[in-house]
Parts: C-alpha cells; structure tokens; sequence
C-alpha cells in the first residue's frame, strides 16, 4: 500500500504506511490522522523456514492463519500473513495440489483492491502462502457493527462495492504468463472476503476456490463449492460459471451493506439454496426505506435468476454504481470509510492480534488445540459484541464443500417450483434425510426436489 494518500481536494496527505512493507521503517505504523494505534515489536512466538511467527490469527479445518514477520537479506523487515496446511493435513497430497494451486493463482494477480500473495511453497513438507497483511476489519465485521442501524450509508456502501466490483473486472480479465485469459470466476464473493483496512482500502481476498478455464467446472466436478448464502443461482444448481456469477454474489452483498441484515441466511443450505434459485430479486428498499429507489433498481438488476438479465460484467455494475454515487452528490472515499470505521471500532478491536493469539499447545507443528476459527484467512472479528447482532458468527461457514457427487443431469434440471402440498411432504422428508445425511441434503433436494 502507498504511504501517501489524497483527500477529497486532490492534495497528498502522508497517511504512512498501516502495515509494514519492504522499506527500512522496520515494524513501525502511523499514528497521524485516524489515530491508529502504533504496533509494538511483537516477539516472537515461534519459527516457520525464514518467517517469524507473532501470534495466530484464525484456524480453520484445513489451514491455519498467523501473523508473522519477514526479514529481508538487507535487513528490512515486513509484516505478513502466513496461511499454512494443518499438520494433520500434510499428508493429503490432493490437498495440497489445490492449496498449492490457489497460491500460483493469486500470485499472478496485482491490483490495488486485491490482497497480493507474495509466495506460496513448502517448508519441511508443509504447504504455506505468504500474503499481504491486511490491517483492518472484514466487510462483516462492520455489518455485524452497523446492522442495527439498517446498514451503512448508502454513498458508502456503493463506493465499497464498486471498489470491489473493480477489483473482479480485474481477476475476470487476468491473464496467464503465457498471455492466455484464465477466465477466472471467484466463486466465494462475500462480506467474509472483503476486506477494509484501517484508512479506507477495500480488497478483495480468499482465491481458495477460484476456478480457471483450465480448472474445470463444477458441473464436471459435480461439487457446490462456496458459501451457502452468497451463491448464484446458477452456482447454487451446481451448472458451469462465469464472471457473472460474481456479479449476483456482489449484489448480495450490496443489498446486505444497504440494509444490515442478510439477504439469503434461512434454516439451512436447503431453503438458502432454495431461496436463491426461486425467489425473485428482492428489494433494499423495502427493507430501508433510506435506500434512493435508483440505487435500488441496481440492486435488483444484480441479482437478477437470469444471467442474461444482470450486469454482463463486473465493469458495468461498477459502472453503474459509481455513476449512481456521482449523480447523488454524496461524499464517498476511502477518508470518509475511515472515518466510518472510526464510529464502529475502538482501539481495542484495532489490536493487531486478537485474544489468545499466544496460545501455541507444543511445538509449532502440533497446533492442535482445536480452538473455533472464523475461516481460514485473518479477520479481526474475533471478540463477542456488545451490540445487537443481525450478523451472527454462527452463521459462518468458510465452504460448502461436501456435497454428494451429482449426476449431469440433475445438475442440469431446471429447478421445480413445487405446489404447496408437495412442499410441505418434501420439507418433512427433508428434515428426517437431513438428521441421517448431514450437510449432503442439500445437493440431494436439487436431485429429487
């Protein structure tokens, strides 16, 4: 991240640097305009290859997220994320394959709304990624935080969307090293993978299960991959995918940061995967009534069931949005996101690393504590919270990985609309399948709904 800024008369203001880089500034962090609390030297706590470990961030059910620090040859030193393979995953060689695969993907991907990758190896027969350190709150983070007051401004709220929107024109549109499209789809765009540092940068994260031209498809590999609540509808019944598929779970979360509360969340994958693929796009502003009706129509065409009927890419909705911020007059940057953050964080939630960080059981390769994590990458929402939650952390659930393999056919099927009698035999047959068969149920309600 540049050191320098520019307020919203154009002049250069020095924000510094909220997390450290390659220069010689060693660990330090600004501490001017938005009162951002300087970072101590954190010791260290353990060692991986060349990386010192400072504290753990997250551990999920296949990796685990530390914040560590890298020393250059000239003796400069950076802070980073470290996402490395559990140890009792190590020996998964498909696992690894695709954890490996993920970090040739983003490592090839530079934009300035797109968390960077660094490297991606092995040290010791474990898979590692080094990425950069995001400083700052995930999306959700600040939805839990302003839910009850029906989301964030709507200005705001645009302008986040559209940075993002900006950042998957750029993934949709990369290019290989041998000049070839990769034609990437994210696949997983949620409040979870958006991420907000401290002075107002909104970046785009999390390719675990990015998907390439030459990667295949889901219809091929017959699994749903991707959370429940933010898929296509398209994703959803398991069908091929392309960048617009994206563009509906950025209108999710669109509609999500105008309102405050969740648009897809039900009972379970069932009826979310239900919902997605048969309810019409619904409306922010019925939700809020503070929601401009232009802004609103936006909304809708994003989440539009037909692909044909959405933004064509993610161009167009960024397009859209940042056409739509213009013409209203409001005042929309990364000072006034700071600002905003600001209202909603203290300097306790803006500590760099989050409780029990320390705990390491062991040796550092026998993390096994088995301590609860938000997912696999580094998210700041790691303390109960005082307000009311419209968001809860219950409700995450990195992926959606396991579902039984389908047949082509019944991926291909048009989703019935059943009669109100059938649905109700359907829900009840569904509840007793669902305590015999777990998270499957929910490709299964595709295959025989």
């Amino acid at each position: 991240m540049a050191a320098g800024s520019q307020n919203d008369g154009g002049a250069d203001i020095d924000l510094g640097s909220l997390f450290d880089d390659d220069s010689s500034m060693g660990t330090m962090v600004d501490n001017s305009l938005f009162a951002e609390p300087e970072i101590p030297h954190l010791p260290m706590l353990a060692a991986f290859g060349r990386f010192e470990i400072l504290g753990r961030l997250a551990r999920g059910g296949m990796a685990e997220v530390y914040l560590a620090r890298d020393t250059s040859a000239d003796g400069s030193t950076r802070h980073l994320v470290l996402k490395r393979v559990l140890p009792e995953m190590a020996n998964d060689a498909e696992f690894k394959r695709l954890f490996l695969e993920e970090g040739q993907l983003a490592v090839r991907l530079y934009h300035s709304n797109v968390c960077h990758v660094y490297e991606c190896g092995e040290i010791d027969g474990t898979a590692f990624l080094a990425m950069e350190w995001l400083y700052g709150p995930t999306l959700r983070a600040l939805l839990r935080r302003a839910g009850p007051q029906q989301g964030v401004p709507a200005a705001v709220g645009a302008w986040m969307m559209a940075q993002t929107a900006a950042a998957l024109e750029y993934v949709h549109h990369a290019r290989g090293t041998d000049g070839k499209a990769l034609n990437i789809v994210h696949r997983d765009v949620s409040p979870h993978n958006i991420m907000l540092s401290w002075d107002g940068v909104v970046k785009l994260l999390d390719f675990g299960i990015a998907k390439t031209t030459k990667s295949g498809s889901t219809a091929a590999s017959g699994k749903l991959e991707g959370k429940s609540g933010y898929m296509s509808p398209e994703q959803a019944r398991g069908l091929s995918l392309d960048a617009r598929s994206d563009v509906f779970s950025l209108g999710i979360c669109l509609y999500e940061v105008l309102t405050g509360r969740p648009l897809y969340k039900r009972e379970g994958h069932v009826q979310t995967l239900t919902a997605i693929v048969e309810e019409p796009p619904p409306s922010a502003r019925a939700a809020n009534a503070q929601v401009p009706e232009e802004l609103d129509a936006i909304v809708k065409k994003a989440l539009a069931k037909r692909v044909e009927d959405r933004y064509q890419s993610a161009a167009e909705f960024e397009t859209a949005l940042n056409g739509w911020i213009a013409a209203s007059g409001e005042l929309a940057s990364e000072r006034r996101l700071a600002l905003l953050l600001g209202s909603y964080f203290n300097a306790e939630d803006k500590a760099p690393l989050p409780k029990g960080s320390a705990k390491l059981t062991g040796t550092f390769s026998a993390l096994t504590d088995g301590s609860a994590a938000s997912g696999v990458l580094a998210s700041f929402d790691h303390s109960p919270d005082p307000l009311p939650v419209v968001f809860d952390s219950s409700d995450e659930q990195p992926l959606v990985p396991s579902f039984p393999n389908l047949s082509p056919n019944a991926l291909l099927a048009p989703p019935k609309i059943a009669p109100a009698r059938r649905w109700s035999s359907l829900a009840l047959g569904a509840g007793l399948f669902l305590l015999a068969t777990g998270a499957g149920l929910a490709a299964a309600y595709f295959v025989f709904g």
